[in-house]
């Protein structure tokens, strides 16, 4: 039965809540009415979306000067997303991202059309302002469900919501077609970050890493590809250090991975990375560090090299440790490609058909 849905999110700028929403709107637009409304104006997409769906940018994206200012951008959120899910008049809504979740469940209070959550991070690392804190607790219980990365992140969420309430939903990948993925000995000597460059991400670290070991590695690199707000002060901290390079935000993040020799994951915390699932199904040998227990799942036995985030000698030596040992390589590379190919949307989608499938019976 084709039904008339809205996803919410801040934006459809890059990063992992934003491809999996663009993502999302693309598998559904073929069977059912799909509206993406987002608080940033649509000119800052990044991600696009198939036609057939409906794009509705609210032009409320912005930092608030101070407290007041904060409180008014609120109640203007609030009151302009109302105003346009009065307009859709969805079936189902769909939210991504804490801030969004709890403006988009103060705007649909008393509506009778169930409202979906997802936490795209992990709230137990992830803390927001007190004020948000305590509207987030007020407004959370009222979803019909939430979805989670994580078995513990589901844990976490029961403050909130009762457990049959719950899903737990992990990041998924796009379906890689056969001959994509490229042995070890084809990759170039280089070490490959992939992502947002924000605090959570501790790419200096990655940065420190290298800074160590780059003098006994000299025929390898470190790439950094993405952008985030961190990224001036990063190439700056990089600017003594010998080859690095910053390439920005990338369209096709398939060809960066084929041009990859290791993965390196240095972040503080995640919720479910999808960089990580993205380079392993590529067939890159992974990094990471145990920045969320999605990576202990990833890594599995040998399935990734696996170090405490604080660490920088650990990440120096076990970048230095597979940079060393092409043997090695190839067996993390082969066993984290099996691990990540079960993440993929046709394993993965379902899921969240299954998501949607429920909210329309419960409207009907």
């Amino acid at each position: 039965m084709a039904v008339r849905v809205a996803l919410v999110i801040h934006a459809l700028y890059g990063g992992g809540a934003e491809r999996l929403m663009s993502r999302l709107a693309g598998r559904w637009s073929d069977r059912h009415s799909v509206h993406l409304v987002t608080w940033a104006n649509t000119d800052s997409d990044r991600y696009s979306v198939p036609p057939a769906v409906t794009r509705h940018g609210l032009g409320l994206m912005g930092d608030s000067p101070n407290w007041v200012a904060g409180v008014w951008a609120n109640l203007r959120r609030v009151r302009r997303l109302r105003n346009k899910l009065q307009e859709v008049r969805p079936d189902a809504v769909i939210s991504f991202t804490d801030q969004v979740n709890i403006v988009t469940l103060q705007a649909t209070s008393g509506w009778s059309a169930p409202v979906w959550i997802a936490e795209h991070s992990d709230p137990r690392q992830q803390r927001l302002r007190p004020a948000w804190e305590r509207w987030r607790n007020r407004v959370y219980p009222r979803a019909a469900g939430c979805i989670v990365l994580t078995e513990s992140i589901a844990e976490y969420a029961r403050r909130w919501l009762p457990a049959e309430r719950i899903r737990v939903i992990p990041a998924a990948v796009d379906d890689l077609p056969q001959g994509v993925r490229t042995s070890v000995e084809a990759h170039p000597p280089r070490f490959l970050f992939v992502g947002r460059l924000s605090a959570e991400k501790r790419v200096d670290r990655l940065i420190a890493a290298w800074q160590r070991i780059a003098p006994r590695l000299e025929q390898w690199r470190l790439t950094v590809v993405g952008d985030g707000p961190l990224r001036a002060q990063l190439e700056a901290a990089a600017a003594e250090v010998p080859r690095v390079e910053f390439l920005g935000w990338h369209d096709a993040p398939e060809q960066v991975y084929r041009e990859g020799g290791v993965l390196v994951l240095p972040s503080q915390y995640e919720g479910f990375p999808v960089a990580l699932l993205e380079g392993m199904l590529h067939g890159l040998p992974a990094i990471a560090t145990q920045c969320t227990d999605a990576v202990q799942t990833l890594a599995g036995s040998g399935d990734a090299l696996v170090v405490v985030p604080q660490d920088v000698d650990a990440l120096a030596q076990a970048m230095c440790d597979l940079a060393n040992d092409p043997c090695r390589r190839a067996v993390v590379a082969e066993r984290g490609s099996a691990v990540a190919s079960k993440y993929q949307w046709q394993h993965v989608g379902p899921l969240w058909d299954a998501v949607l499938d429920q909210s329309a019976s419960l409207n009907r």
